[in-house]
């Protein structure tokens, strides 16, 4: 018996096996539920600071919109339009004047500037080298409110100068009823009054982890913490194009840069602006990162337990089948007294218990085999000494013989000399297949004998083909086939028989046909040819039936013998044999003459 490798042993197939079971469902059910809470957290996360966005969205629109009713509250005044309308008659002062009346009314607005002509009127911080510049977009607005992009401003409060953040809101300044225009508006703000709005949405927490900010419909950065960011643009950015192609809408947006980012916004209704704020996942996971990892550590600590325990219970189990394995190897080495404890009354115990049980019933076999040889040998023994009267008669039969033909008795001597040749293969136990030759000679010497017995003409006549004398058949299987003929074929006082002996190979099978002209078999004998035994006195243990079993059992079943007869004209005996390597010569002669 092979030593078992160790990758093949039952121990570390039992150990893998339960590492599987274990560490699979316990990975999958980790990750499905790190997953599956991940996904809750997300969209509850996000929905919650969708809203929030929303909300603080709809705050910065409120103030945007008080903003748009207060420009609109000056425009509208009275006073406002009579001045800018004959702005000639009135003073720098006085325009001053009615401006501060306006700007002392709110907190939010820095300064208020009213550009009319080449006159620049203003009210609030002074703003260094500002004039009567006009952006563009305004001066091609037709009325509208519009809201500039934030800029880098010098102030000059007491005798210090200081930069500041503005983002201004203009529009130009109409009489509604004959719709000339006067000039332009100008409210400045500072940039701080957007910050404060979206501050509370800033989450604490290591840097990078979240970021808001407020840009334009163009992706212009209105407002932001890092103030070195206001005034760049935002379209690069993977998220932008969705969020600054949604016109009104609040929602989200997945992507990925370094990390799963997600990027919450709303949209500022009154200007279309958009209140952006970006998160990062690995911070907003970072609980349920942890929850996982506790997981994982946890599982490889229960796997590795579970595996202790499979070892001990494996090694538990496996020792009674490792001494097993030694005792079958003890039997393969012939030592059949080897025997298995038994430590259990288990699956593992009973099958000790057979074991042992085997062992015990191959030692008991065994024993009896030797002493069933050892009787054979003695039978053989005996039929040893049982062949030295047949061949002491044979040696007593050649003594007469040449007695007779000494004394010129040719008949007496050649019967004799018949009788030898056929107690000669008779007395020949060891070979049980002789060439067909030496069974026609068989044949031939019991014809000899046959007519001294019968003194009646028995005549013979062969016709083999050549290619089948030395194929080799069953001993003495035409001899009785020729006897019946002899016997059946000279009753009723007939007084010659003739039979022809034909062999011929076709197809594969060798075919001798016996064929006589005797009166017939009749019916009732035909069909109980094969299935009744013979009288004793036609020598009846190798008769017709006997040839055919011994026929079937050297060559198979389909081989065998047939008879074809008609009363009063004679009978056919056809014999059919195989021929191939089980009938080949070799074989035949086993035992030796």
């Amino acid at each position: 018996m092979k030593k078992i490798k160790i990758y093949n042993a039952l121990r570390v197939k039992l150990g893998v096996i339960a590492a599987i079971l274990i560490a699979l469902p316990l990975i999958t059910i980790s990750f499905s539920y790190s997953r599956t809470v991940k996904k809750i957290i997300q969209n509850k996360y996000t929905e919650s600071e969708t809203q929030s966005v929303y909300e603080t969205g709809e705050k910065i629109n409120f103030l945007l919109d008080d903003l748009e009713e207060f420009s609109t509250l000056i425009i509208s005044n009275n006073t406002i339009l009579k001045m800018v309308e004959h702005h000639a008659q009135y003073s720098q002062d006085e325009f001053n004047k009615i401006l501060r009346t306006f700007i002392t009314s709110r907190d939010d607005i820095e300064s208020i500037d009213l550009v009319v002509g080449k006159n620049y009127y203003y009210a609030g911080v002074n703003k260094i080298g500002t004039g009567v510049q006009i952006n563009t977009e305004l001066v091609r607005s037709s009325g509208q409110p519009i809201w500039l992009p934030t800029t880098h401003k010098m102030i000059e409060i007491l005798s210090g100068k200081f930069e500041k953040l503005y983002f201004t809101r203009g529009r130009k300044v109409i009489d509604f009823n004959t719709l000339r225009d006067y000039g332009y508006l100008r409210f400045d703000l500072e940039e701080t009054t957007l910050w404060n709005e979206y501050s509370g949405l800033l989450e604490d927490g290591p840097e990078n982890y979240s970021e808001v900010f407020i840009c334009d419909k163009k992706g212009r950065i209105i407002s932001h913490p890092s103030k070195i960011k206001i005034g760049q643009s935002i379209k690069g950015e993977p998220y932008a194009d969705k969020i600054l192609k949604d016109d009104g809408g609040h929602n989200y947006v997945l992507y990925k840069t370094d990390t799963d980012q997600i990027a919450i916004y709303s949209t500022i209704q009154s200007n279309g602006w958009k209140l952006i704020k970006i998160l990062s996942t690995r911070y907003l996971y970072q609980e349920i990162n942890q929850i996982q990892t506790y997981l994982i550590l946890g599982g490889i600590i229960y796997v590795g337990v579970i595996l202790m325990f499979m070892l001990i219970f494996s090694i538990r189990y496996t020792e009674p089948m490792m001494k097993m394995m030694t005792v079958i190897k003890k039997v393969e080495q012939g030592d059949l007294s080897a025997r298995t404890e038994i430590q259990s009354k288990d699956e593992l115990g009973q099958l000790g218990v057979s074991l042992n049980n085997m062992i015990g019933e191959m030692q008991v076999l065994i024993d009896k085999l030797v002493k069933e040889e050892h009787e054979k040998k003695e039978v053989e023994l005996e039929a040893l000494h049982a062949q030295i009267n047949p061949h002491f008669l044979y040696n007593t039969l050649n003594t007469i013989k040449w007695m007779a033909k000494i004394q010129g008795n040719t008949s007496v001597s050649k019967s004799i000399t018949a009788l030898v040749k056929l107690l000669r293969i008779s007395t020949n136990l060891g070979r049980d297949m002789i060439t067909l030759r030496e069974e026609l000679d068989y044949v031939e010497n019991y014809i000899i004998i046959q007519k001294l017995r019968f003194n009646q003409a028995i005549n013979l006549t062969q016709s083999i083909d050549e290619t089948c004398f030395d194929l080799l058949v069953p001993k003495l299987i035409l001899q009785p086939i020729v006897e019946n003929s002899i016997i059946y074929g000279l009753a009723d006082e007939r007084h010659e028989i003739n039979i022809v002996i034909t062999g011929f190979i076709i197809d594969h099978r060798l075919i001798i046909e016996i064929q006589d002209d005797g009166p017939g078999i009749e019916d009732e004998v035909l069909n109980t040819i094969f299935s009744d035994s013979t009288d004793k006195n036609k020598f009846s243990k190798v008769g017709i039936n006997n040839v055919n079993h011994r026929i079937r059992l050297y060559c198979g079943n389909e081989f065998g013998i047939k008879i074809k007869t008609e009363l009063g004209k004679g009978t056919t005996v056809s014999v059919s044999l195989s021929v191939n390597s089980e009938m080949s010569k070799d074989k035949g002669l086993k035992g030796g003459e």
